[in-house]
C-alpha cells in the first residue's frame, strides 16, 4: 500500500500505516480505563484533568460536609474549612500496573496540606499529608546528593519541583485520611 507523502501534512488515511499509530492504537486497545466510568479522565489533558479533580475533590468534601472555599491565590486550588489545599490526582501509568506517579509538587507554595486522588479503574481514593510532609519526604537527597525526587533540571540541582510514585498496592506510610489533614 503506498502512502502519500508531502512536507506539509499526514491525512487520516495515510496515519494508519505509520508504525507509532499502530502501537498507540494497541496501547488504547490495551488501556485498563477502557469501560470505567474513569475512562473520560484518561483520554483529558493535564490541565484539564487537574480542573476536573479539583472538582471532583470540592464535590466529595462538600458532600461531606466540609465548607470549599474559592483559593487566596494560585499556589493552592482551593480553601477546605479555611485550610489552604493543593490537589493532586494520578491515575495509573501506562504500562504499569497500578503505578502513580503525582507530579507538581513544590513545598514553597502557599498552601497547608495536599489531597491526592489516586484513580483506579473502579474507585478514587483520597489520601492527605501536610506541607511538612512533603518537604521532609520528597525535598531529600541521596548519599551522592542526588534529588531523587526532583522532577525538573535533573539530579544535581533542586528545582523546587517534586514528584511521588507509588505502587497504588503500598501508599506512602505518610499519606492520612484527608479527614485527619483537614481538622
Amino acid at each position: 500500500m503506498s502512502i502519500s507523502i508531502t512536507d506539509t501534512m499526514i491525512t487520516a488515511k495515510d496515519i494508519l500505516q505509520f508504525k507509532a499509530h499502530k502501537v498507540s492504537l494497541q496501547e488504547s486497545k490495551n488501556c485498563i480505563y477502557n469501560g470505567s466510568p474513569f475512562q473520560v479522565y484518561k483520554q483529558m489533558s493535564s490541565k484539564k484533568k487537574g480542573a476536573r479533580f479539583e472538582g471532583i475533590v470540592q464535590e466529595y468534601c462538600t458532600n461531606l460536609g466540609y465548607k470549599v472555599t474559592k483559593p487566596d491565590n494560585s499556589d493552592h486550588d482551593r480553601k477546605i474549612n479555611n485550610i489552604k489545599v493543593e490537589i493532586k490526582g494520578s491515575m495509573i501509568w501506562s504500562g504499569k500496573d497500578e503505578h502513580f506517579r503525582w507530579q507538581q509538587l513544590r513545598p514553597h507554595q502557599d498552601y497547608d496540606v495536599v489531597i491526592f486522588l489516586a484513580i483506579f479503574p473502579q474507585q478514587i481514593e483520597f489520601y492527605g499529608c501536610t506541607k511538612q510532609d512533603v518537604k521532609d519526604n520528597l525535598e531529600i537527597q541521596d548519599e551522592k546528593g542526588n534529588w531523587i525526587h526532583n522532577q525538573h533540571g535533573g539530579l544535581k540541582v533542586n528545582s523546587g519541583t517534586f514528584f511521588l510514585d507509588s505502587d497504588g498496592l503500598t501508599i506512602p506510610t505518610w499519606f492520612k485520611s484527608i479527614e485527619e489533614v483537614l481538622l
